[in-house]
């Protein structure tokens, strides 16, 4: 076989002479950066937007994916699960309108917002439908009594949590609110049954409020909750309520093929190894996400992290358990362990559409931190609505979208390699495995010859995983068969997953050469590569080995790629 693409080093005019070297420092390094310059057309953070009955249509969905959204987020709190099934269908269609659009595979995402029975109050005197508001400075009780659980009042609550009494005075208790904000009690005094609160910040409530108690192990047990006897009986009934049980989210997840799961409030090992163990053996191919909402679950993150697949934070609900003033500090903290780690991190961040560029500056900062994926908090009740009548809420999400991916690729343009490029010598202390050392050359390999792109064969995506580690200075497109793996790589950033279903050749070697010709074909339509350009393969010379054990640095060609047997 030929590979035409494949040009002899004379024939390349020049090898990126007007490429500035890198800076010694990230001081010089931001003294001469180019604000002219145009960065990469290929975004390599993901973004995430969160699907749901809002904008459940295919149409409005296909729009969100041309923007730039490669990971989908479900909530299947409130939800029931024909609800949530009609959302995976109305996904799944406009992935497949988009990807015939586009005359390839479009791996998007799929990942699920499953939660444990959350501690809550009571129903109050009045009714389901009634509301109370609690006053700020003024004092409230809430208690474990029984007797209390439906007939609460401004100035007693019934809280369902059997450890209220091992509060402390001091310890902070929020409350979710009917309006903007939550409601935060201080605890003043601790009784046999009850406890007597200060209200800090008041707001109104109406029955079966959330509750969250700061700084207090998760003790809610969510194992004896349910039968697991009756759990196909559970599990039959349930297209007439909402999920109630992790259990029941769980094995939706697993049925529909979902790709990730994210654990909330998770605090030590046992709260992933329990969802490990409702996934069993049907579900061990998902990604297990930990959701970093409590100190507790911070100061635990070495050991979230070697069990989990990745974290997830939200610096809204890290406020509420940690000082204002130390989050952007958890922020670079648990970014850096998950670099170091090599396990994606998927932070929470907020696009204002009245005032956009009030968030320019936190976007950059997540991605020059190292974010693998950001979650975007779109907002469709926009009180815009109210002076403009004409305001299209679905097009303000699509621009939202859009400018977060321009911020990201601006902000990835600038970042200084040898911050992250140090992420080799992390690789190098002791290479346990084969493909860990390959990759390694590889990366290595592309950052001296100045490639702009790294192509990989993988099955599992273990390869393209572990390149991504290494924290090469240009893209990674892996090539898979796989459209789970494909999937799933959309977690690591760097990473574009491409879906092959060609037919299989006869021999290994045009296999491998027919992936790399629709890999080059890729990297074409996506103006990653042009001609003179310098690639490295990263590939296996026989079927079957189990990993990558050969590394190859090339030169793209103007011509298309032709195969010749």
């Amino acid at each position: 076989m030929a590979l035409p693409w494949h040009i002899p080093l004379e024939a390349v005019s020049s090898l990126k002479e007007n490429e500035r070297p890198i800076e010694s420092s990230q001081l010089l390094h931001y003294c001469n950066l180019n604000i002219h310059k145009n960065p990469c057309e290929e975004l390599q953070t993901g973004l995430m937007c969160e699907i749901g009955m809002n904008n459940k249509e295919p149409s409005v969905i296909q729009r969100l994916i041309a923007s730039g959204m490669t990971v989908a987020r479900l909530n299947l709190r409130d939800l029931e699960p024909d609800a949530s099934a009609q959302l995976i269908q109305s996904i799944r269609q406009a992935v497949f309108n988009y990807s015939t659009e586009l005359d390839y595979v479009y791996p998007l995402a799929l990942i699920v917002d499953v939660r444990g029975p959350d501690v809550v109050t009571g129903d109050l005197k009045g009714g389901p439908r009634t509301m109370i508001e609690l006053v700020q400075n003024e004092t409230i009780r809430l208690t474990t009594d029984p007797s209390w659980r439906e007939c609460g009042t401004v100035d007693c609550l019934f809280i369902g949590y059997d450890h209220l009494t091992e509060l402390h005075p001091s310890d902070i208790i929020y409350i979710d609110s009917l309006t903007s904000g939550k409601i935060k009690l201080s605890v003043l005094e601790v009784g046999d049954d009850s406890i007597e609160c200060n209200i800090l910040s008041g707001g109104k409530i109406g029955a079966k409020m959330t509750v969250r108690i700061s700084k207090v192990p998760n003790d809610v047990d969510i194992t004896n909750k349910i039968n697991h006897e009756n759990f196909d009986l559970i599990s039959s009934d349930s297209s007439q309520q909402p999920f109630e049980y992790m259990e029941d989210q769980i094995a939706w997840a697993v049925a529909f093929d979902i790709d990730a799961v994210l654990v909330p409030n998770a605090q030590n090992s046992q709260d992933l190894c329990y969802v490990r163990n409702i996934l069993s053996e049907k579900g061990k191919h998902i990604l297990v996400f930990a959701c970093i909402d409590s100190v507790m679950g911070l100061d635990n993150i070495d050991v979230l992290l070697s069990e989990a697949d990745g974290i997830y934070i939200d610096k809204c609900v890290l406020s509420t358990d940690l000082p204002v003033e130390k989050i952007f500090i958890a922020q670079k903290v648990i970014l850096a362990k998950c670099n170091y780690a090599g396990k994606p991190c998927i932070c929470k961040a907020v696009i204002n559409e009245q005032i956009p560029t009030l968030c320019v500056t936190d976007i950059a900062n997540l991605v020059l931190d190292g974010a693998d994926v950001l979650s975007l908090e779109l907002h469709y009740d926009s009180p815009l609505k109210k002076f403009s009548p004409s305001f299209d809420a679905f097009r303000m999400a699509e621009h939202c979208i859009a400018a977060a991916a321009v911020i990201c690729r601006q902000a990835e343009s600038i970042l200084w390699q040898p911050k992250t490029y140090g992420n080799l010598k992390l690789m190098q202390n002791t290479l346990e495995e084969p493909s860990k050392a390959v990759c390694v050359s590889a990366v290595e390999l592309a950052m001296r010859s100045r490639a702009v792109v790294i192509i990989c064969l993988t099955n599992s995506g273990r390869t393209a995983k572990i390149l991504s580690h290494g924290k090469p200075t240009c893209p990674i497109v892996a090539v898979t068969r796989s459209c789970h793996t494909a999937r799933q790589l959309r977690f690591w950033r760097g990473i574009r997953a491409m879906h092959y279903f060609e037919d299989a050749k006869n021999t290994w070697i045009l296999e491998v050469e027919s992936r790399i010709h629709s890999a080059l074909d890729y990297c074409k339509a996506k103006r990653m590569l042009c001609a003179g350009d310098a690639y490295v393969v990263v590939t296996s010379l026989r079927r079957g080995v189990g990993y990558c054990d050969s590394v190859r640095l090339l030169y793209a060609s103007a011509r298309d790629t032709v195969f010749v047997e």
